[in-house]
């Protein structure tokens, strides 16, 4: 790209130092800088991007964004703001990508993964060409790219966007998470419709009060943003969304009215089955998924889909037909007469929600076994032991990814919440073991949980990722691994 093009197409107050002709690319990082490159340069949380600049520099920068002038012989553009400025030179040098699809964003504390990839099946079975970005990684056509984050960085994203246009996806739909917002990720993107799941606790090792991280995800349900609203009339957040907005906004629910709804949900191991009221459209869905919680996923889905043509017998064919979202409330096995399912529930609300579905399926014995990760927020830790202690039967509180933390201290501190409540509990610090010790214990009619991880293949100990996945640990202690 001509840097002439790159320069005209944004706001800055001034340019240091030679100016290049072209320019071959775009980052924010000092590592995945080339020959030819040009590098913002951000302020961070912990870390100043003027520490990279050498780095850069030496790896081929020519180019440097930066709020401050650096003392270093390179041209450098001075802008007010860098990440407001990055995101228009992202729509530059990838040619505006998002004119050319329409992008869903899924914001919320649970459910967010589900409703993705419910929502992408759903537009696939209607023909459209689907995308897909969040936890689990990114998905188009037979790319399928893990990241290791919900929401990919500012750069990365309108990167992937372009070659999801290539690859001629004309929907993609995308989880929004929290520290994406606050921290301008998204910037420049305009939704052609918002999906608000819901907003319990979580995170608040970052956005240190619940007010804060409420109004983060508040901030991005307005016509600024987005067009379409889908939203949760049955969270107190999502009825703040409604009453703060008077058009475009589509609500979804079980309790409270709604333009979307549901009556006679009924729910078993096999899945969810329900009326749905789709603003006087009367309809009898069935999906695999489990647990009521599901059901409002499902909602949205229905919500969403409606609002860009697709028409309800579509919507209930293709919900019948998806399978279970992996770790998620995923059923791995039947083992001596009992189920055993893993689930990514990592927050109070989650392991809440999950073990209320559980507890309505479950014939006999419901066990838990779950942890918390190191390094995030502590807060929460007691409070999931006293969730598990008052809805299981047996609970084992092991290990999640300790990360740099004492996996045994973190223990103690689940454990604090569960001690008022039940004896009936065991501290075993090797997930493995602990996951072996739940299985031993089964008998016909249980329902084991193995909660935190969901389909993760890792676990993460003091910076090293050491392979680990919940499923295969599952398959291989009940002698399924073959089937």
């Amino acid at each position: 790209m001509l840097f002439s093009e790159f320069k005209n197409g944004i706001k800055y107050q001034r340019i240091i130092g030679n100016e290049p002709i072209e320019i071959t690319a775009i980052t924010d990082n000092s590592i995945n800088v080339e020959k030819g490159c040009v590098f913002f340069l951000l302020k961070g949380n912990n870390t100043n991007g003027s520490l990279y600049v050498k780095e850069a520099i030496k790896n081929g920068c020519l180019v440097i964004v930066t709020e401050e002038a650096v003392n270093e012989n390179v041209c450098q553009i001075i802008v007010k703001d860098v990440k407001k400025e990055m995101a228009k030179a992202c729509k530059i040098f990838y040619n505006n990508p998002q004119e050319d699809l329409r992008i869903i964003g899924v914001v919320g504390t649970n459910g967010k993964t589900t409703t993705s990839h419910v929502l992408s099946k759903i537009f696939s079975f209607a023909g459209f060409n689907v995308g897909v970005m969040g936890t689990l990684g990114v998905f188009y056509g037979q790319n399928q790219i893990d990241t290791g984050l919900t929401t990919l960085g500012c750069i990365s994203l309108y990167k992937t966007i372009y070659e999801m246009v290539k690859a001629g996806v004309n929907v993609l739909i995308m989880e929004v998470s929290a520290h994406a917002i606050e921290q301008r990720r998204i910037e420049g993107l305009h939704f052609d419709a918002l999906i608000f799941t819901n907003c319990t606790e979580d995170h608040l090792d970052y956005f240190k009060d619940m007010q804060t991280y409420e109004n983060v995800k508040k901030s991005l349900f307005c016509k600024k943003f987005c067009r379409y609203m889908i939203v949760n009339s049955d969270d107190k957040v999502g009825l703040e969304i409604l009453n703060s907005n008077d058009d475009k906004v589509v609500s979804y629910g079980i309790e409270n009215p709604a333009d979307v709804f549901a009556i006679d949900v009924e729910s078993s191991k096999n899945g969810v089955s329900f009326v749905v009221n789709m603003c006087d459209v009367i309809y009898d869905l069935q999906s695999k998924l489990v647990g009521r919680y599901n059901v409002y996923n499902l909602l949205a889905c229905c919500a969403c889909s409606s609002l860009f043509g697709i028409k309800i017998h579509q919507i209930a064919y293709a919900l019948k037909n998806i399978s279970p979202i992996e770790g998620r409330s995923d059923l791995v096995c039947e083992f001596k007469g009992a189920s055993v399912f893993i689930d990514y529930a990592h927050t109070p609300d989650g392991l809440r929600q999950t073990l209320l579905a559980m507890r309505k399926i479950c014939k006999n014995k419901l066990v838990c076994v779950f942890g918390c990760g190191g390094n995030r927020e502590k807060e929460k830790r007691s409070i999931m032991g006293s969730v598990s202690g008052v809805l299981c039967d047996f609970t084992i509180i092991t290990t999640d990814n300790p990360r740099f933390e004492n996996c045994d201290e973190i223990i103690k501190e689940i454990e604090k919440g569960i001690i008022p409540i039940t004896k009936n509990y065991l501290k075993v610090s090797d997930r493995k073991t602990a996951i072996e010790r739940a299985i031993s214990s089964l008998n016909a009619g249980d329902v084991l949980v193995v909660a935190g991880k969901g389909a993760e293949k890792y676990q993460e100990i003091k910076g090293v990722k050491i392979p680990f996945s919940d499923r295969e640990i599952i398959l291989q202690l009940t002698g399924k691994n073959g089937e």
